[in-house]
């Protein structure tokens, strides 16, 4: 792994103890070098995108991208909510007539 950074190792070593089998495949098929750097490069780009462009609290936007990560590259996603990407806007009030 040549071009790792601190974010691949930590996705890295939460497979290995969470993801074995995965990460045997992986290496079995000569994937995990490109599927880890893949991985590293959407968390790096998550956070970028909260913290700095929709100017989210670091901690928070760490919580979210390490759920982004924690999961296996073909384990299926829980749906995010709405309100997980959304500015929390409350709808106006039905309009009444008269």
């Amino acid at each position: 792994m040549h071009d790792t950074n601190p974010l691949g190792r930590m996705i890295l070593s939460h497979w290995l103890k969470h993801h074995p089998q995965m990460l045997a495949d992986l290496q079995s098929n000569h994937q995990l070098e490109q599927t880890l750097h893949d991985a590293q490069e959407r968390a790096g780009n998550l956070l970028y995108e909260l913290t700095c462009v929709k100017k989210m609290d670091y901690q928070a936007a760490w919580e979210i991208t390490m759920r982004e990560w924690t999961f296996a590259p073909s384990e299926n996603r829980p749906q995010r909510s709405s309100a997980d990407s959304k500015p929390n806007k409350k709808k106006p009030p039905p309009a009444t007539s008269g």
